[in-house]
């Protein structure tokens, strides 16, 4: 008999027991039929949160597993929070695996959409951050190198879809100061870019071999100017 004033002793059909507080709704103790003991957070007769609790204070701490209306996250937890190595997934079947901290991805991790797609790489405050690769669905690179706030900038490489490629430096995900173009028809551009398109002293190659060499004003050759 539980004596224990406020709290309650479940014993469910299928052997296991639970004690904590009534509905159950709160924190509660899970004894599994096969010996195993879990201490959780209950809502509305439901467990949603299964794992290591804080003595204080009763808020995750340690390795547990939260269940979620749109998923679940199983990990780390540092004073209810997600905190260290950890996996979220969502019911849509998107992902992401690796470091948390205070609750947002930060540090180094793998994101996966539904349709396949994946990032591969550092994180700050749930946003893309540092070294990171990002992969269409059947694998192959979009683009690989430096991010800043969830976009492309500092120094990478983008495979467009029409087969175009470009390495060299970007600002806010666009092509800005020095890269290399190469065209799918050949063709190769190697010079200075401003917020996307070509702009400044570069040169040109055409598929017959021939140079351009000048200064490019808001993607426009040379030759074109005259």
């Amino acid at each position: 008999m539980n004596t224990n004033p406020g709290t309650v002793t479940i014993n469910y059909s299928n052997g296991n027991v639970y004690e904590g507080s009534f509905q159950p709704h709160g924190i509660g103790k899970l004894k599994y039929a096969d010996g195993r003991i879990s201490n959780g957070i209950w809502k509305n007769g439901t467990i949603i949160y299964e794992g290591e609790l804080a003595d204080n204070n009763g808020e995750p701490h340690g390795r547990g597993r939260w269940t979620y209306s749109n998923g679940f996250y199983e990990g780390e937890w540092k004073n209810g929070l997600r905190h260290g190595e950890g996996m979220y997934k969502w019911t849509d079947g998107s992902s992401y695996c690796g470091q948390w901290k205070d609750d947002k991805k930060h540090g180094v991790g793998v994101k996966k959409w539904p349709d396949g797609s994946s990032y591969d790489g550092e994180w700050r405050e749930n946003k893309k951050h540092g070294k990171g690769t990002k992969r269409h669905a059947n694998g192959d690179v979009w683009y690989t190198g430096d991010y800043r706030d969830g976009r492309p900038d500092g120094v990478g490489t983008l495979n467009y879809s029409n087969g175009d490629v470009y390495t060299g430096q970007w600002r806010a995900n666009k092509k800005h100061g020095r890269g290399l173009m190469t065209y799918a028809n050949e063709e190769i551009y190697e010079g200075e870019w401003r917020v996307g398109v070509r702009h400044g002293s570069g040169s040109f190659m055409l598929t017959n071999g021939d140079v351009i060499t000048g200064e490019w004003i808001n993607d426009k050759m040379p030759l074109d100017m005259y």
